[in-house]
């Protein structure tokens, strides 16, 4: 009986997980698509790479997903089992709970270790091609990627703001328009406007802005005295455009939720590598200054002028330098952050069985309502955990491995509690609808 209950208990979990599992992705799918919808409508995205889209972006779902389905099956399949009464039955035969879990612990810990798989392989390339196809979204039409009191950088040699974007048929209008123009490699031209429209030609793959009630500003940066200023009722820039049409494009360059541990890792050591020189290269500056310093105390005339200039450019390069060295520093804490995520999120897999199969024991005649809502909960908590020691090892406050490590430490400690108190059957919380009493006295449920 030993040898087939943990079995039964882990076919019990597989089909509440695959339904949990696919409950949550399609939220996350849902809510994805609708944020996106119009965008991908009004600039005429073919169906096939909406598809491909909604997939790439499948592998990050993923990897939040399934330790919050560990944790809802957990409850349900647990909370069924204690409704029916099968646990009861199993105590009654002998055997305890902490007979059964170590199964499914492993089982969560085969699961995690294909999600550490997953995390390391399939997500940053994922990740890499989706990144890569929303900027070729973006690129289609730049008009719909205009959002009030955004700057807008994705035309060549041009930046845009705007204060408030209308867009109607073809055009957009647009009100408050302020029009950098960088196409002149000495001169600084800015275009200022009340308002304005926005429209591609779809025949000749011009962009056509046109402004109306502005000035426009130039400046030659090897004349600077020649400013010149220009009042104008109407004025029309056309922007040449290749990316009328949806063009895939590659890129070498992946940001830090675009590689695996092991690239990570390389990032930091390389870090760490120019931090050491950069402190190397401060500590000879200085070195260098104090003997100037001595050998002036040994006979040589330093002017107070020279020694004043002389001290506020070495202020300027220590500065210039502790900055770097921050940047460096701050650069490495992140990719460490990304790194022990990796590890952190999968282990909730084992985390959340020490929670949620105590708290489905409790849960009993409850429901799946209850066991989704205690699943958010936990993973709420779970996740404000890691958000703020991201946050918190991003500004150095705190370590990358604590901050992604103590949400487990912490949901962990409070899970592997409950867990023992229901092994000992001395369960501290009860989770039961409030009792109703009769006119005689007598009580039901």
């Amino acid at each position: 009986m030993l040898k087939t209950l943990p079995k039964y208990f882990v076919k019990e979990l597989i089909g509440p997980f695959l339904f949990a599992l696919g409950v949550i992705n399609s939220v996350f799918v849902l809510n994805l698509l609708f944020k996106q919808l119009g965008k991908f409508l009004s600039k005429g995205i073919p169906l096939k790479i909406i598809t491909e889209f909604l997939f790439l972006n499948l592998a990050w779902m993923i990897a939040l997903s399934v330790p919050m389905a560990v944790l809802t099956a957990t409850i349900m399949a647990f909370g069924r089992l204690s409704a029916d009464n099968e646990i009861t039955a199993v105590k009654a035969g002998g055997i305890g709970i902490h007979q059964i879990l170590p199964t499914v612990l492993l089982l969560s810990a085969l699961l995690a270790g294909g999600l550490i798989w997953f995390n390391n392989h399939v997500l940053p390339d994922f990740n890499h091609r989706a990144r890569l196809l929303a900027v070729d979204i973006a690129r289609k039409k730049p008009t719909i990627d205009l959002e009030p009191g955004v700057l807008y950088t994705q035309i060549p040699n041009y930046s845009i703001l705007v204060q408030k974007v209308e867009e109607k048929d073809s055009l957009a209008y647009l009100e408050n328009v302020i029009v950098d123009d960088q196409t002149g490699a000495t001169v600084i031209k800015t275009i200022t406007a009340e308002k304005g429209t926005l429209y591609m030609d779809p025949n000749t793959g011009l962009l056509e802005i046109t402004l109306f009630n502005g000035e426009a500003h130039e400046v030659d940066i090897n004349k600077p005295e020649s400013f010149k200023r220009l009042e104008f009722s109407k004025q029309i820039i056309k922007i040449s455009m290749t990316e009328t049409l949806l063009r895939r494009s590659e890129s070498g360059y992946r940001g830090d939720r675009e590689k695996s541990a092991a690239a990570l890792m390389e990032s930091v050591v390389k870090n760490r590598q120019r931090v050491a020189e950069r402190e190397k290269k401060l500590f000879d500056m200085l070195k260098k200054q104090f003997s100037k310093y001595s050998a002036a105390g040994n006979g040589s005339i330093v002017s107070l002028k020279t020694v004043l200039q002389e001290h506020k450019r070495l202020k300027r390069q220590i500065q210039s330098e502790l900055n770097m060295i921050n940047s460096y520093k701050k650069t490495s804490n992140i990719y460490l952050v990304e790194i022990y995520k990796k590890y952190s999120i999968p282990a909730a897999c084992v985390v959340f069985i020490l929670i949620g199969a105590p708290l489905g024991i409790m849960t009993r005649k409850q429901g799946w309502p209850l066991a989704a809502g205690l699943s958010i909960g936990f993973f709420l908590l779970y996740w404000a955990f890691l958000i703020g020691g991201e946050i918190l090892a991003d500004r150095r406050i705190i370590s990358p491995v604590m901050a992604m490590w103590s949400p487990n430490m912490v949901v962990g400690s409070f899970g592997l509690y409950l867990t023992i108190r229901v092994v000992r059957e001395h369960p501290f919380i009860h989770f039961s609808l409030p009792l109703r009493r009769k006119s005689n006295g007598a009580t039901r449920a």
